[in-house]
């Protein structure tokens, strides 16, 4: 029996050792492989799963388009999957796994940890980042091998301080960010622009929303500080049963949304929408006025049903993929992960049909340090519904800055 189980491990290890050391697999001659590494089970599943609609639709649009021509061949494109469970050792091997043995030229992550996990290997093993956050930091490093979908950090910070010191009066705020990278990072930011403002934190709780479903002694906590408002930050459905239970706690005060939660998600999760008032977070995809915004639900809703609500992870993880299929059109190479980013940079990309046509935010370029320029809309949560959106500021320097 012993022998059994060391053969089991040699084996494995093997296997291991050959997905790590193996040279990178030449892609098929016509398929274009995006690999996709996030948390498709546990807390963060539903966060997950929609950037996996996103990139599943604008895969799936291509290939029913007839594929991607490059130079004068016809590709068709695929997404593999794999879950990390927002675990950085897991991300980091999926992510060896999909360039060695899966071809891919691409890796798109959510995760602030997994992402700086990347930035460690793909420069060497010559594969593209594409970064679902909005930590600056990943585009600010000088790696030459990423690009970022997201709007950049620094803007939601201040536009949901400035909303809730200028319109409302908050002055202290309790802080409950999620435990990792990310939530790190934002309530950093966010802990430093609410200061100058002269507000006050009251406390910092951090809440590991992939391990806790019992928010009320950490809420408790918050509540015995008298905050005006709450800083949240986990995704949609851990930020509904914090908000829920604060309201069951008596807090009747106001809440600070970071981005990736989704009021319009967090509607789902609470018995009555009025829990909800008072929230100040990403405008819904849904209240958007572009008319590309619109095309693009009207798109979603073919593919997966009336019924499921089209939210900003799904829409960028869809545009992101958009940009990469076109700048490789653009570039005229499957597979020199160099020339692909040149021309994701490139001030043609954005002109280009395939983009024009598709993109829902209408986003004018892509800096030289890969951050895509997006635009950005804010709402607030009263009396049971959504206000009229807001714009959020996002001047150039948001988004090439170190902060």
């Amino acid at each position: 029996m012993k022998g059994k189980w060391c053969c089991i491990l040699v084996a494995f290890f093997l296997g291991l050792f050959m997905v790590m050391t193996s040279p990178p697999v030449v892609a098929s001659e016509n398929i274009i492989t995006i690999g996709y590494s996030g948390p498709l089970s546990g807390g963060g599943a539903k966060f997950g799963k929609n950037l996996q609609m996103g990139l599943q639709m604008a895969v799936d649009q291509v290939n029913q388009m007839g594929g991607l021509e490059v130079g004068n061949k016809k590709y068709q494109v695929r997404l593999i999957s794999l879950d990390d469970q927002f675990q950085t050792a897991l991300t980091v091997s999926n992510a060896k796994r999909l360039v060695h043995k899966e071809g891919a030229k691409m890796v798109f992550n959510p995760s602030s940890g997994g992402i700086f996990g990347l930035m460690a290997i793909n420069e060497k093993e010559k594969f593209i980042i594409c970064a679902y956050t909005t930590n600056q930091v990943c585009v600010t490093s000088g790696n030459k091998l990423i690009f970022r979908g997201p709007p950049a950090m620094m803007a939601y910070v201040q536009a949901w301080a400035n909303r809730a010191m200028d319109k409302h009066g908050w002055k202290r705020c309790a802080m409950m960010p999620d435990a990792y990278d990310y939530g790190k990072l934002w309530s950093g930011l966010f802990e430093k622009y609410w200061q100058k403002k002269g507000g006050i934190i009251t406390t910092h709780i951090p809440v590991d929303f992939m391990k806790v479903s019992d928010y009320y002694p950490l809420l408790t906590k918050a509540l015995a500080t008298n905050p005006d408002c709450i800083l949240i930050g986990s995704s949609s459905e851990p930020d509904a049963m914090q908000i829920k239970q604060a309201r069951e706690l008596g807090f009747k005060g106001g809440f600070i949304v970071i981005e990736r939660g989704k009021l319009e998600e967090m509607l789902q999760f609470v018995p009555d929408p009025n829990m909800l008032n008072g929230s100040i977070g990403t405008c819904p995809l849904m209240l958007y006025p572009f008319p590309a915004a619109k095309k693009f639900i009207q798109k979603f809703k073919e593919k997966y049903g009336k019924d499921q609500i089209p939210v900003h992870e799904s829409s960028i993880a869809y545009a992101n993929i958009i940009y990469y299929l076109a700048a490789i059109k653009l570039a005229g190479t499957t597979e020199d992960v160099y020339k692909i980013m040149s021309a994701l940079k490139d001030p043609r990309l954005m002109k280009m049909p395939l983009v024009k046509d598709n993109d829902p935010y209408e986003n004018e370029k892509i800096f030289p340090n890969g951050a895509v320029k997006g635009r950005v809309l804010g709402v607030e949560f009263v009396k049971g519904k959504f206000s009229e959106p807001f714009p959020v500021a996002t001047p150039d320097w948001v988004f090439t800055e170190k902060y």
